[in-house]
């Protein structure tokens, strides 16, 4: 008796389980999510998208990659040494930032930030800061909240998720 009580209860149960879950397939749009996510922007993205803009600009450029340096008062002419894979984040809810080597015909070496704004899915660059001339940084990041923030050169504190002050990453 025992027995045929456990069974009918786990048939009841799987009966009430099943209207519940053909319930819910009837009407699947009456509730929809009520905070859907946008797909994130992956590394591998933003890489993609800072090489393509610096291949473009380089080719309509006689194979150099132009940065206006405001400090200086000049434009360099520059040569992709490498792309910070390590150094790539979000400042800010549709703002990326990755840091990217270049060296000058010269030697020098030059570190040019690029920002990047999602606009639909879709990277778009929308600033480069010439951000070190030989390892000399002119301005540092900050982390306010979940996101990063320009600082003049010796105001970001020490902090322990970005140890050095020098740029955010993952």
């Amino acid at each position: 008796m025992h027995r045929l009580k456990g069974v009918l209860t786990l048939v009841a149960a799987l009966a009430l389980v099943s209207a519940i879950a053909a319930r819910a397939q009837e009407h699947p749009k009456e509730h929809p999510k009520e905070h859907p996510t946008a797909k994130a922007i992956s590394t591998a993205d933003l890489e993609k998208a800072i090489r393509a803009n610096i291949d473009e600009a380089a080719k309509a450029n006689n194979g150099r990659f132009p940065a206006k340096d405001d400090v200086l008062n000049k434009t360099w002419q520059l040569t992709l040494v490498r792309v910070h894979t390590d150094k790539l984040t979000q400042l800010d809810a549709s703002t990326y930032f990755a840091c990217v080597d270049f060296k000058a015909d010269d030697g020098t070496l030059v570190d040019v930030d690029f920002y990047f704004k999602d606009d639909a899915g879709q990277l778009k660059r929308t600033d480069t800061t010439v951000h070190k001339i030989n390892g000399q940084p002119r301005y540092n990041y900050e982390k306010k909240g979940d996101f990063w923030v320009r600082v003049p050169v010796g105001q970001a504190p020490e902090k322990k998720e970005h140890p050095k002050g020098e740029h955010p990453k993952f």
